[in-house]
């Protein structure tokens, strides 16, 4: 038996409604993903789950449709409470929207000391997942920013630019792990505005960072490759060089770029990119504490993302493999802890080990639960541990799919 989400139509039920706008065949629409006729007749009665993001993007530009008509993101919630996070996106919207507009702030604008505590909460807030808060919080934050780059003369104007481009960054974070496809490329040009207005000589690389997940939604994995490229070779000097700000955004470059090429199915490519992004964690040595440009470019990131490269190549072992060797300090964030226990519980799915799967799931949302009950391939993975669950564990994982707002 398959489970659907009852406020929503299921995934398969989407994916025959889009193929069937598009006037293709199963057949038609096999040949174009190199996929059996039977494979896409089993995806479209729920008997066959879109279980990787390179699949459902696949799909989705074969079909043309953006990638949350068949995920049905975003996941709002049926009351006040359940659904705060979401509630917050217009007016989140509103302000990225007149950015560059004379400011609405009424009243005094903190001192940049304060200011610069309240950003530093909002990143906390960010870093570990507790998206609900930080969107509550973050109209207000951009809205007395904005005001505080038009009230301070240099060199306090820069710093203000310098905390309205982490706000933004902060903002972004928000709008992409709930969802928000379209507003996340505008929150990151707003990163690379505030950047460019604070005279930041990497803005344009983390730019690039943050808008290659636009890429990865059209399956442009080549243009994402040479984009994530061209940022490296911006740098390339000053990474040479040793900076330490270029060595942590070099890392970060090359994390995505091992992510891109896992998601193209290219397995030398992607460690070849992680290998890279090691290197630049190892020259960094112990400044990898700073976290640049919030990048989180330090080994246990690294070794996180050999874990995702694995998920993402469908290699069910490896990334068990690779998951069980990692030891989450203390310290590590939310949002890092919580992507590493969601790939390592797929992984385990994979497998066949299904009990331990559903472990990790619980760790991944009891640290991040928006995090989680907020990605597709979380959902996916609870509906498959629905369908075939055991007596074990029936009660576990059925709560989890309330929570989810799957059953």
């Amino acid at each position: 038996m398959a489970y659907s989400d009852p406020a929503a139509e299921s995934v398969g039920t989407r994916v025959r409604r889009a193929r069937k706008r598009v006037g293709i065949t199963q057949n038609e629409l096999a040949r174009r993903i190199g996929r059996a006729q039977s494979w896409v007749s089993g995806v479209e009665n729920d008997s066959i789950p879109l279980d990787s993001i390179a699949l459902v993007n696949t799909l989705s530009r074969v079909l043309r449709v953006h990638p949350n008509e068949l995920t049905a993101r975003p996941y709002r919630g049926d009351t006040p409470a359940e659904d705060r996070g979401h509630s917050a996106i217009p007016e989140i919207r509103r302000h990225l929207e007149r950015y560059d507009l004379d400011p609405e702030w009424v009243g005094e604008v903190r001192a940049l000391p304060d200011l610069r505590a309240a950003i530093d909460h909002a990143r906390w807030l960010r870093g570990e997942a507790r998206y609900a808060e930080l969107a509550d919080a973050l109209p207000a934050l951009l809205s007395e920013l904005q005001a505080a780059t038009h009230l301070y003369p240099e060199p306090d104007r820069s710093t203000a630019f310098r905390l309205l481009a982490l706000t933004y960054l902060a903002a972004d974070s928000v709008v992409y792990n709930l969802g928000y496809a379209d507003l996340s490329l505008i929150t990151a040009s707003r990163v690379r505005w505030a950047w460019e207005q604070a005279g930041d000589p990497y803005n344009g690389a983390v730019f690039a960072y943050l808008r290659i997940r636009s890429l990865w939604a059209s399956t442009s994995w080549n243009d994402a490759l040479t984009l994530l490229d061209a940022a490296c070779a911006d740098i390339e000097g000053e990474y040479t060089a040793g900076h330490p700000e270029a060595l942590a955004v070099w890392g970060g470059l090359q994390l995505r770029a091992a992510i891109t090429a896992a998601r193209k199915n290219d397995a030398d490519e992607a460690w070849s990119r992680h290998r890279l992004a090691a290197e630049a964690v190892t020259r960094l040595g112990s400044r990898q504490r700073t976290d640049y440009y919030d990048l989180s470019t330090n080994q246990t990131n690294v070794d996180i993302h050999g874990v995702a490269v694995a998920v993402e190549l469908g290699d069910g072992p490896q990334a068990v493999q690779r998951g069980e060797t990692i030891q989450l300090p203390k310290s590590l964030k939310s949002s890092r802890a919580g992507h590493h226990h969601l790939d390592h519980a797929r992984g385990l799915l994979w497998c066949g080990k299904r009990e331990a799967a559903l472990a990790e799931l619980e760790r991944a949302e009891k640290v991040a639960p928006l995090l989680v009950r907020n990605h597709p391939m979380a959902q996916q993975a609870v509906r498959t541990l629905l369908d075939l669950e055991r007596y074990s564990y029936r009660e576990r994982i059925r709560r989890l799919g309330v929570r989810m707002h799957i059953l």
